[in-house]
């Protein structure tokens, strides 16, 4: 088969997908850039030889791929070390591009336990035209817009130091405004680096940037670590597999890791990416493989041949469905609501779940009345959300733990991951608790249902649970935070585009963020956000004739608000937000960040009210006193130690609306003494405030209060 552009593109993302998961023993103990960058070059020119015909180019060419239709020269460099050099030889180059296109592997190089691993964070691919400098590119199509002549653009060139007399620059002048460069993405310095170049082609949203695991949604499982995971689950169970079953095989390391172990045992591999397909049938001729989508796999066919016993193994897709989608992948169930979620919950954000939590739950409902065991890895939140739908379900099993390995280690990502071991045969049972294992065997922690709510630790469990009194709400949701959230500049206002605006002061409002609630006080901000709306689904056509500049602007920017995804704005007043009610203009807030492992409370408040965007939750007061006290509760070590017990920290959004309306203030304030709040204000390093008269106020307010429902 003949060589194209296209399929160089689609084999060099293979190519490091697979390189992300095997040994390099020839790179052991070498640190030297150049002959890593050699021995990369050599394997993938080696890898596309193996496939396809095509002209090999030579240093003397300058150019890896020489064919006309491929014209591309290969570069490796480090991620952490990038390399130094200029591919430019002339001036005409550094504007219009070197006439050739480049192909960028980024890669970062691991050593552990004697074995050498190559992590690529990504291949670029750059059009031959857009191989020119990035600086001066970029200021001479701002020049052209500006419509400068051509002695001023010719000044500019004499400045920048560019070798060549005048009669070459007033002929290049003369051509650069008859024919405009395009953006090039290779740095000004003669000292070029790569690395600089790879940040400007991340800032391109037209430029083709090829993820190796975005698409899929794949981290590769390194071989050794596959074969780890079994000698650890074998020294613990005995398994007797029929049938071994792979739903998202990719290159099939953890079927080469079962064949080890089971080498009579029949295998399936079931992919949606053929290419991965491909190096299995290359290294493991026997085994069955699918090229489909795993939810389109019909697994009855499986089950009707009437197997006494199935192994499920692998490494399901860590990516959420919204970000598969802005990939266009084809490796995105049909949309189901398998969690049964209500309308309200399934169109604010609980619907954008990971891929392999989907994945596992479709493989649960399918084998759950068989003999079957499941080795799969997964984040730890996934874990614990499978738990908690298999007891909430009322589903079956024989045995369930999970393990917690350090992903950065193996995946080189930084999120908290396991492996999820569940068993169903005929001793299957309902499960109310499961025991988290650290990967040397050690005990972690114990997660449980306790009276039909979810526990991440059983250990000194601090019983608090129950419903808040007050009703725990999430700040403003606007998604279009280029437009709606600007900073001060004088007397103006400065968006998120660098553009500064004159607008009227009524419809904007302080905003918080997360990263402001780090103190228990806050009463002031820098950053604004337009609140057009009092109520949800109020008509904005108002803000025409009372704020006639901010509704000029909001005109001026309508393309933003159109392109926002989200079913709540279908339907909707133009520039709708969502997050918005008669709580939101109360002047006292005490506010937590769904993001910050610590869980710090802060009471917000200012003259005019305090908006909080949607990374934050929140209660809303009318008075200081009640505001204050709450704050000093919510921060008490008995709400803290709760807390601990129901959160998973290691979660991307620890603090949810759901974990903090479980806090039942009634039965903390039973708990919490005078005393506790002014050691609790102490260690906020707050002026003193609370006394018996105010805690005695509280608490009989409190207990007046009619738990929400």
């Amino acid at each position: 088969m003949k060589l194209t552009k296209n399929l160089l593109i689609k084999e060099a993302e293979y190519f490091c997908a697979r390189a992300n998961s095997i040994d390099h023993p020839e790179l052991l103990g070498i640190n030297d850039g150049k002959t890593i960058g050699t021995y990369i070059e050599h394997e993938f020119k080696k890898h596309l030889l193996n496939k396809y015909d095509f002209k090999l180019g030579s240093s003397s060419m300058g150019v890896d791929f020489p064919d006309e239709d491929i014209n591309t020269d290969l570069k490796v460099t480090s991620l952490n070390k990038p390399q130094n050099s200029c591919p430019f030889l002339d001036i005409r180059q550094k504007i219009y591009g070197l006439g050739y296109n480049l192909l960028l592997f980024l890669y970062e190089k691991n050593e552990k336990e004697g074995k050498c691993y190559l992590f690529f964070d990504s291949c670029t691919f750059i059009d031959a035209d857009e191989t020119g400098d990035y600086k001066l590119t970029s200021n001479l199509r701002k020049m052209l817009q500006n419509k400068w002549s051509k002695e001023k653009i010719v000044y500019y060139l004499e400045q920048c130091k560019l070798p060549g007399d005048k009669t070459t620059l007033n002929n290049l002048a003369e051509e650069i405004i008859e024919n405009p460069p395009k953006q090039g993405y290779l740095t000004v310095s003669n000292a070029f680096q790569w690395r600089i170049k790879y940040t400007y082609t991340n800032k391109n949203t037209n430029l083709p940037v090829v993820d190796v695991k975005k698409e899929f949604g794949d981290f590769q499982t390194p071989l050794y670590f596959a074969r780890q995971v079994f000698e650890y689950i074998l020294e613990r169970h005995v398994l007797h597999p029929d049938l071994i079953i792979e739903p998202t095989c990719g290159i099939g390391n953890f079927i080469q890791a079962s064949h080890s172990y089971y080498p009579n045992t029949p295998v399936i591999g079931i992919d949606v990416n053929e290419s991965y397909l491909k190096e299995v049938r290359m290294n493991l001729p026997d085994v069955m493989l699918y090229n489909v989508n795993v939810f389109d796999f019909d697994f009855n066919k499986l089950l009707s041949n009437d197997y006494d016993e199935y192994l499920l193994v692998g490494n399901p897709p860590w990516v959420t469905n919204t970000r598969l989608s802005k990939y266009d992948s084809n490796n995105i169930p049909q949309k189901e609501n398998i969690k049964n979620l209500n309308f309200f919950d399934a169109t604010t954000g609980s619907s954008n779940f990971d891929i392999s939590e989907n994945i596992l739950l479709h493989l649960i409902k399918t084998f759950k009345n068989t003999t079957a065991t499941f080795i799969f890895l997964c984040k730890f939140q996934i874990a614990c959300n499978i738990f908690e739908y298999l007891i909430k379900d009322n589903i079956q099993l024989s045995e369930m733990e999970i393990i917690r390995f350090d992903s950065l280690e193996i995946f080189n990502a930084d999120t908290s991951s396991c492996i999820l071991f569940i068993q169903f045969n005929e001793n299957n049972k309902l499960l109310d608790f499961c025991n988290v294992y650290n990967f040397d065997g050690s005990i972690h922690s114990r997660m449980g249902i306790v009276n039909g709510q979810f526990y991440s630790n059983l250990d000194n469990v601090v019983d608090i649970d129950g419903e808040c009194c007050f009703e725990w709400r999430q700040g403003i949701k606007h998604d279009c935070t280029k437009i709606m959230e600007l900073s001060c500049d004088g007397d103006k206002y400065k968006n998120k585009k660098e553009d500064v605006v004159l607008l009227e002061d009524d419809l904007l409002y302080p905003l918080l963020k997360s990263s402001d609630i780090k103190i228990p006080m806050v009463t002031s901000s820098d950053r604004r956000t337009i609140i057009t709306q009092h109520k949800l689904k109020e008509d904005t056509s108002y803000i025409k004739e009372k704020y006639p500049s901010t509704w000029q602007y909001l005109e001026r920017n309508e393309d933003y608000f159109l392109k926002r995804k989200s079913n709540i704005y279908h339907n909707a007043p133009k520039y709708s937000i969502f997050g918005i009610g008669e709580y939101t203009f109360k002047k006292y807030k005490v506010a937590i960040s769904g993001f910050y492992k610590e869980g710090l409370f802060s009471l917000v408040y200012n003259e005019k009210p305090m908006m909080l965007d949607d990374t934050c939750y929140y209660l809303s007061f009318d008075n200081y006193e009640t505001a204050y006290i709450t704050m000093l509760v919510l921060n008490t070590w008995i709400v803290k130690s709760y807390l601990k017990s129901i959160v998973i920290l290691d979660s991307k959004r620890p603090y949810t609306k759901k974990v903090l309306k479980r806090i039942d203030i009634k039965k903390a304030i039973k708990l919490i003494t005078l005393n506790t709040l002014i050691e609790t204000e102490k260690n906020l390093k707050l002026k003193k405030y609370i006394n018996q008269e105010k805690w005695d106020n509280y608490t009989k307010l409190i207990n007046k209060i009619n738990t929400q429902k």
